[in-house]
């Protein structure tokens, strides 16, 4: 499993405001996707030209942000499937935000929290096979710790397994059933496309 999610301190409304003003700068339009034009495969269309988010309701004081997982890294300034410069342009907007990036596979986690448009806090732990422990207090558990402490909801769910009339179910990603996934009724679906192209791969 490889995720990567923002949650926002703020609305659900307020969070889809500033991601529309912050990607309509960026020289994005806000478009309607359904499952027809939904791309189906990882890596066939590149976050220059197509960017796909769902937007979870406000569930506790966090409104969770899920984009589609696949991205070029050529164009970023760090690696990472959550994008940081949304997350800045959120937090100098909206407050608190945090970055969440997870490859389980790895034994990899890291967090940033980002108030008012700076970092103020961030971590990152890789496991290494023979310092792996079922110790509650172990380091590699902080960000479970986080999650719990902050009362963060869908924390293991990513775009691809969020189903929906918009969307068309991904390679080797499995919709989960509408039950796990909390406060589904009410997320939003939301995509941006540059300016001008309307080649969407499939």
């Amino acid at each position: 499993m490889s995720l990567g999610h923002l949650y926002v301190r703020a609305a659900q409304e307020a969070v889809i405001d500033s991601m529309d003003r912050h990607f309509a700068a960026k020289g994005f339009a806000r478009i309607e996707m359904n499952a027809g034009r939904h791309p189906r495969a990882m890596k066939r269309f590149h976050e220059n030209q197509l960017r796909l988010f769902w937007v979870a309701p406000r569930l506790g004081e966090w409104t969770g942000i899920f984009e589609f997982r696949y991205y070029s890294n050529e164009v970023r300034e760090r690696w990472g499937y959550a994008d940081e410069h949304l997350a800045t342009a959120l937090s100098r907007e909206l407050g608190a935000v945090y970055r969440f990036e997870v490859m389980d596979t790895a034994g990899f986690w890291m967090y940033v929290r980002y108030d008012r448009g700076e970092e103020t806090a961030s971590r990152v732990h890789e496991d290494r096979p023979l310092e792996r422990s079922a110790d509650p207090a172990h380091p590699r558990y902080e960000l479970n710790r986080l999650i719990e402490r902050e009362g963060i909801r869908n924390a293991g769910l990513g775009y691809e397994n969020i189903p929906g009339p918009m969307v068309a179910p991904v390679e080797g990603c499995r919709w989960w059933p509408p039950e796990a996934v909390e406060g589904l009724e009410g997320f939003v679906h939301r995509a941006y496309e540059l300016h001008g192209d309307r080649e969407i791969g499939r």
